[in-house]
């Protein structure tokens, strides 16, 4: 068995689109959980103190007997139903409307628009109990540990503040009027909230950097999955070289069935050799038709000689035109008295020995 590799390479393009798709994404719970209690909160201290008014209206009218003398019928039932779920839409649908708008709209804004059937899926791993045993003593689960232990700690501490501040009204509590204590109680929960509200958020906030960096921790990739992407992305390395050396090939054939056609072959001696072609009236200037270093070379004057070829030595015309110089263009301007003088030598030996080759 192969030993586990260190998944230490930050993840392709095409991995993270991968994972999303699967619903894969960094989202903190608790920073969305914070920030609705802070909103939901607020929401209840701008509702509940006009309902409460209400409230305690229908609770005189209950207590001075009103309700009572009237006579059982089914308006009476009607009535009260009506009173019913008017309480309930006021006081109990905004937050359920604004508890799922902001859950949705922070999950938007922390991931985008996600839509991804993989997570409805069952998984064997989730019932796996070796990988139940890694999270069990995985890094993200101490962390877990850590934010609710933080949360109960410090909420019990913060209660415990607001209440021992609270006590001496909570103790004129039973001479107070009903009204006057509601408000007293209010205040108090008011305090209550927003500390606790804080406390939350600022465990959200922690965990929402937490959740991105343990994401992309998670995500990382091994150098053997790296490679295997990089097959699947730009295709086997292998094949690749192949298709490479395969046109390499074709293109040395093609470049060795121009060199008959050349009028010289220019070279270094062994090192380099350059075919050029040049038709007198026909070409603006020289054309190199083949280049190549060492064993290409030889094989570049082999087919010259073949082919009754000149092959003339000149290292610095032969290096220039190496260097500067692709196969098919045109030979480079400052090299054009150098290949004249090279080329009238070449048609000089051919009215002379009548097209021999020379060297």
């Amino acid at each position: 068995m192969p030993p586990k590799q260190d998944k230490t390479e930050e993840p392709t393009p095409r991995r993270r689109e991968e994972l999303r798709q699967k619903g894969q994404v960094p989202i903190s719970v608790d920073f969305t959980s914070g920030l609705t209690f802070i909103v939901l909160f607020l929401l209840a201290t701008f509702i509940f103190p006009s309902l409460s008014g209400e409230m305690m209206n229908l609770m005189e009218e209950i207590w001075t007997g009103s309700y009572y003398l009237r006579e059982v019928d089914s308006q009476w039932v009607f009535h009260l139903a009506r009173i019913g779920v008017s309480y309930f839409a006021r006081g109990v649908l905004p937050f359920v409307a604004v508890a799922a708008g902001l859950a949705l709209f922070l999950g938007f804004l922390q991931t985008g628009f996600v839509v991804s059937e993989e997570r409805l899926k069952p998984k064997f791993e989730h019932i796996n109990p070796v990988r139940g045993l890694e999270r069990l003593f995985s890094l993200r689960l101490l962390v877990e540990a850590l934010k609710i232990s933080v949360k109960v700690f410090l909420g019990i501490v913060l209660a415990y503040v607001v209440v021992k501040d609270a006590l001496p009204h909570l103790t004129d509590l039973i001479y107070m009027e009903l009204p006057a204590g509601i408000e007293v109680v209010g205040e108090i929960a008011k305090k209550l909230g927003l500390y606790l509200g804080g406390l939350f958020l600022g465990v959200g906030f922690f965990d929402f950097f937490y959740q991105r960096f343990e994401y992309e921790r998670s995500i990382k990739m091994t150098r053997e999955e790296l490679k295997e992407e990089y097959r699947r992305t730009e295709g086997d390395p292998i094949v690749k070289s192949h298709i490479r050396r395969r046109q390499r090939e074709i293109a040395r054939r093609r470049m060795m069935q121009e060199i008959p056609k050349a009028q010289v072959v220019v070279t270094n001696p062994t090192h380099i050799a350059c075919a050029l072609r040049y038709e007198r009236g026909k070409m603006r200037a020289p054309v190199l038709v083949a280049k190549g270093q060492r064993l290409i070379a030889e094989k570049i004057k082999e087919v010259a000689q073949e082919n009754g070829i000149p092959i003339v030595e000149n290292k610095k015309v032969a290096r220039e035109l190496y260097k500067h110089c692709e196969i098919g263009q045109e030979i480079p301007s400052f090299l054009y008295r150098a290949v004249a003088e090279i080329l009238a030598f070449v048609y000089q030996l051919k009215a002379t020995y009548g097209g021999r080759r020379s060297e």
